[in-house]
């Protein structure tokens, strides 16, 4: 974190991580680098869980719902707890989200973390999910079908890997901001991929990929 603000200056303003950076050390660094932060919180042993819950359990915090599709979602959402060796009071919020697949009722339970104040739940919400939607459609894209699946760390390896990012991110940008509709056409990116190879395999561009010195 300090290094990135000392090469870019203020780079973002809310760093999402999972529930193995809810410490101290993190959430100071944070901090001291004028960000903030909202975490995961998965662990029930975890002292700030269990004091958020006792609170929960006895009927305070409690928040509105809110729709997202066809979920509802109930919030509780209560401000002021500690962990150790941390300076900063730290808010939790827990949801519960429920709705109908495949005509069964479902739920999930999600809890976090954050040194966000005045933030709407909803918004802190949208934050978390939008962490899940980098992890299984980035890093899985590039595992599966960008072939990703070693350790790329050294010299010209981590430069061909490093390519790779760049075509995938390459990629997603023309999906998501060149094809306005792309997110509601419900074409997979697999299926783009096919398309992208199909033609660039035509004789014409064929012939470029594969000449001597091409």
């Amino acid at each position: 974190m300090e290094r990135l603000r000392q090469r870019h200056g203020h780079f973002a303003d809310v760093i999402v991580a999972d529930a193995l950076y809810l410490n101290a050390p993190f959430i100071n660094t944070i901090k001291e680098n004028g960000l903030e932060t909202v975490i995961r919180l998965k662990d029930e042993k975890r002292l700030i869980f269990q004091d958020a819950e006792g609170f929960f359990d006895q009927g305070e915090g409690k928040a509105r719902s809110f729709q997202r599709g066809k979920k509802t979602v109930e919030v509780w959402d209560l401000s002021g707890f500690e962990i150790e060796n941390c300076p900063y009071r730290l808010r939790v919020v827990k949801y519960h989200e429920m709705w109908l697949e495949n005509g069964k009722e479902a739920e999930r339970w999600m809890w976090l973390v954050t040194t966000l104040e005045q933030t709407a739940p909803e918004i802190l919400w949208e934050m978390m999910n939008r962490r899940w939607d980098i992890e299984e459609n980035g890093f899985h894209q590039l595992k599966t079908y960008y072939h990703a699946k070693h350790c790329y760390c050294h010299a010209a390896v981590e430069v061909i890997f490093n390519l790779m990012i760049i075509g995938f991110n390459m990629r997603e940008l023309y999906l998501y901001r060149r094809i306005q509709k792309y997110a509601r056409s419900r074409i997979t990116r697999k299926s783009v991929s096919r398309m992208f190879r199909d033609d660039l395999l035509t004789e014409k561009v064929k012939q470029i990929l594969y000449q001597k010195g091409g």
